[in-house]
């Protein structure tokens, strides 16, 4: 695959941004550290307090709220004192709570993975939308479209593995589980409008296209990896389902048998 393409070089204000998660599962993809916390927000600034943390700046959390009106979801820590680290939170409110999440018992090996195909107009380079910064990484996704004929969409997602990125965070992973190939990541497609981009995107930290708005975007699409398909020195393929196409995953969760109604599995004539 080519090297990433200047996307963001030819946006107008409708031009759609294409940005993807992948959330590796835990004990699986890497063995965790469960941790729970307390925190308030005030305006955007959640600020979590859990003694001795020993994290970062730049250490990407999926955080769950379990009280309060904190919003779950993929957050970058933005600054860390000794007892306290905070995030940035999409909308704005005053709250409180308690919040949980897990890291890599390896703090420096992440257990969320950012990316996007292009780069920003600015020093083109990675893109930042919600205050995380999702790398920039030659790939290509295809497959979304639902066919309207009862058949879920399995997409595939391609990365270039020429300098062996894609690899290595498979190696990493088959240190936990052997040949698990990052089944059963979450990835979560995400996608806004380029007027809505953060301005630090653009020369000057202003949006040309319109006012950055980090609490609107489309409706995310979530899948799970399924498979690894292709690995050699050029691209890594996955290919992903939904949750409902997993293996073991009924819908709905109730099955119907013969011991609730005998005429299951029969033609009955009334």
């Amino acid at each position: 695959m080519s090297n990433p393409t200047s996307q963001l070089q030819e946006l107008t204000n409708k031009s759609i941004i294409e940005l993807f998660s992948v959330e590796l599962k835990p004990d699986i993809h890497y063995t965790k550290s469960a941790k729970t916390a307390t925190y308030s927000q005030s305006a955007t600034t959640i600020t979590i307090t859990l003694n001795s943390h020993g994290f970062s700046t730049g250490l990407v959390l999926s955080l769950d709220f379990t009280s309060g009106n904190g919003i779950d979801g993929i957050y970058t820590i933005q600054t860390v004192a000794t007892n306290t680290f905070t995030v940035t939170g999409t909308t704005s409110q005053s709250t409180s709570g308690n919040v949980s999440f897990n890291v890599n018992a390896t703090i420096t090996n992440p257990t969320v993975h950012l990316f996007h195909a292009g780069n920003n107009m600015k020093d083109s380079t990675d893109l930042v939308w919600q205050s995380n910064t999702y790398t920039r990484m030659p790939c290509r996704a295809d497959g979304f479209k639902y066919s309207g004929k009862g058949l879920l969409p399995r997409p595939t997602l391609t990365f270039s593995n020429l300098l062996g990125s894609v690899t290595s965070i498979i190696l990493l992973a088959n240190q936990t589980t052997a040949f698990c190939d990052l089944q059963s990541a979450k990835v979560t497609r995400r996608r806004t409008l380029a007027s809505f981009l953060d301005g630090v995107n653009f020369p000057s930290n202003v949006n040309p296209y319109g006012t950055p708005d980090p609490s609107v975007e489309m409706p995310r699409e979530v899948y799970f990896i399924d498979k690894k398909t292709t690995e050699n020195r050029n691209i890594v393929e996955f290919e992903m389902v939904s949750s409902f196409d997993l293996f073991g995953i009924g819908a709905p969760k109730k099955l119907v048998t013969r011991d609730d109604f005998k005429g299951v599995g029969t033609f009955v004539n009334f």
